[in-house]
């Protein structure tokens, strides 16, 4: 084993111990303040599972209701604009039940430790694909930091459902692996925990074969009929109601000045615009973004690969009307598509795969606290992780 493959396993040994001594204070910071932990997003969770307890699940959307319960925990009246939104599909309502107790910041670890078993089988799944060329220590070195990976931390940290996305992002990645079409469509149906960014990873498999599709439309309409069941017509039709609320980005906490796409980045370089310009424009280059990339892909029917589903999957975070920091989540299809490349050169080469998930997460760490790093580093990540993505190019096409 030559120096410099002890010293990438020293570095990456450094980094993970530095990550597993910091999350936990961080999160422990977090729960001692009650600023922090009542301005987390899930209190949007919390308030959507309390109403579905006390009020029937039907009502989780009323946004009155919401703002109602929401009161109760910091404490004091507040305004329509500091008020939460709860924009999540009903399927999610059961989740937030489990968690939701009297007791908020019981119920905010409750909802934690959720997720957190969520994202155990989804890391355990995506480490499938390299299998066959990582070995059991490199293996486990990557899931591990794929585990520590900030934007999953992150999503931890504010109370947020994104293990839910990474978790069908992960059965997708396994299907693919296993050329198990209903693994894909199983994967693709949980990702529409966040339709906005679905659509975008959905787009490369509508020009393979049939099958992908018919599994996913038989999977989403499951989901779409437990919804139906459990949150009834008004339940569903309160979720599509609050999605114009997400899309049209005023009157409630929508947070639209520190989105990570391109509606934040107009919305921070050029103040002079209006909310309705910059929204309306945003609205027009997401449909150009999808229109073009299914225009791209239906050119490359024959030869869709991992890049072109990591492609998907950076331009819906940049392009989605609603993409927050913890969206980076989906930086792990790229990442786990540079892993599962055959060893090229120096630097793809297994011993090394865990330095791009760590190396993310270090930057991201120390930008987190710095406005300016904060809202430009994501932006360079995403340039960066499709320079890589393009320069060293995957052969194993998904299956069709």
């Amino acid at each position: 084993m030559s120096p410099k493959i002890n010293f990438s396993r020293i570095v990456i040994i450094v980094i993970i111990l530095s990550l597993v001594l910091i999350y936990p204070l961080l999160w422990m910071r977090m729960l001692a303040d009650p600023v922090q932990y009542t301005g987390a997003d899930f209190i949007a969770f919390y308030a959507a599972g309390r109403i579905a307890d006390n009020e029937g699940a039907e009502q989780a959307y009323d946004l009155s209701l919401q703002k109602k319960y929401q009161e109760e925990v910091v404490g004091r009246k507040i305004q329509p604009e500091e008020t939460f939104p709860y924009i999540h599909p009903p399927f999610v309502i059961p989740l937030a039940q489990i968690a939701a107790t009297p007791d908020y910041l019981d119920s905010f670890q409750r909802w934690a430790a959720l997720m957190i078993l969520l994202l155990i089988p989804g890391i355990f799944l995506l480490s499938a694909p390299v299998s066959d060329l990582f070995s059991r220590t490199d293996k486990l070195v990557f899931a591990v930091s794929l585990f520590l990976f900030f934007p999953v931390f992150q999503s931890i940290l504010l109370g947020q459902d994104n293990a839910i996305l990474l978790l069908g992002i992960s059965i997708l990645a396994w299907g693919i692996y296993k050329k198990a079409d209903w693994a894909v469509g199983l994967g693709l149906a949980f990702a529409t925990v966040r339709p906005h960014l679905a659509l975008f990873i959905l787009l490369p498999f509508v020009f393979q074969k049939h099958s992908v599709l018919k599994w996913f439309l038989l999977f989403a309409s499951g989901l779409a009929a437990f919804s139906l069941a459990y949150a009834g017509i008004s339940g569903l039709e309160g979720f599509l109601r609050i999605l114009t609320v997400s899309g049209g980005g005023e009157g409630y906490r929508t947070n639209e000045e520190n989105m990570i796409n391109l509606i934040g980045l107009v919305r921070r370089i050029l103040p002079s615009l209006t909310p309705v310009q910059i929204r309306t424009a945003g609205w027009l280059f997401y449909a150009l973004a999808f229109l073009s990339l299914g225009f791209y892909f239906q050119r490359r029917s024959g030869n869709i690969a991992g890049r072109e589903i990591s492609l998907a999957a950076i331009v819906a975070v940049f392009f989605s009307p609603h993409s927050h920091a913890q969206d980076m989540i989906l930086f792990i299809v790229p990442i786990v598509t540079l892993a599962a490349i055959p060893p090229r050169g120096k630097f793809l080469v297994p011993c090394r795969a865990a330095l791009i998930p760590l190396g993310i997460s270090l930057v991201l760490l120390f930008s987190y606290y710095s406005p300016l790093l904060k809202h430009s580093i994501p932006y360079a990540l995403m340039a960066g992780l499709v320079w890589l993505i393009w320069r060293y190019r995957s052969d194993s096409s998904v299956p069709a």
